[in-house]
């Protein structure tokens, strides 16, 4: 069965959507690693890492018993939201993610979705939904806010290195991007090259800056 992944800045609304999916059919959500898991207090460089493969060996699990499989955030994040920040905030080089990532690739650990929904709305309304947005702290929100431009560039790249692959939906309301990911959901199951997809991100991520 299908397994896709959303994104998209921080009170975009992205678990908020993958709920409404639940309700439309039979669907499992992975959470993203921070609600999943509990962060132990000496981790390794890699621990963050490995969890993302953690989370897609779920997603992989679930396909048995759903129809569709939803990851509430990337499982290559660390690459995007590293090099948001040109990789000066946090001890990981691009070399270092990437390596990680090829490795755990080829043994078959991990792989990309079958598609990305990237949910996007105004900086106003963003700020809007996490002040009426009680349930959740959403801790670095105004760090987030900073990276909009380029984390959704790299999405939009992400789509030119394979075509048809993310699909950006401007998020007006759940019901509308529930609606809209529902209608685009692909039709069967693609052969997608992940060894050879995460060495494209590597070169286009070394030659284009945030």
């Amino acid at each position: 069965m299908t397994i896709i992944c959303l994104e998209g800045a921080s009170a975009v609304g992205k678990t908020s959507t993958s709920n409404e999916l639940t309700r439309m059919r039979n669907t499992y959500i992975v959470p993203e690693v921070n609600l999943l898991f509990e962060r132990p207090t000496f981790a390794t460089n890699t621990w963050y890492l490995e969890r993302q493969v953690e989370r897609w060996k779920i997603a992989r699990e679930k396909q048995k018993d759903y129809e569709l499989v939803i990851l509430d955030g990337d499982i290559f994040q660390p690459l995007s939201y590293n090099w948001c920040f040109d990789f000066k905030i946090y001890e990981q080089s691009l070399d270092a993610i990437y390596e990680f990532y090829q490795a755990e690739i080829r043994k078959g650990k991990i792989m990309f979705p079958d598609r990305y929904f990237y949910l996007y709305t105004s900086i106003n309304n963003l700020k809007k939904r996490k002040e009426n947005d009680k349930t959740r702290k959403r801790r670095n929100f105004e760090t987030h806010i900073d990276i909009i431009e380029p984390h959704q560039r790299y999405y939009e790249a992400l789509n030119q290195l394979e075509l048809q692959f993310v699909q950006l939906i401007e998020a007006e309301n759940i019901e509308c991007n529930a609606r809209v990911i529902e209608d685009n959901l692909p039709s069967s199951k693609a052969y997608r090259d992940s060894e050879r997809l995460i060495d494209s991100i590597k070169n286009w991520l070394m030659k284009t800056k945030p």
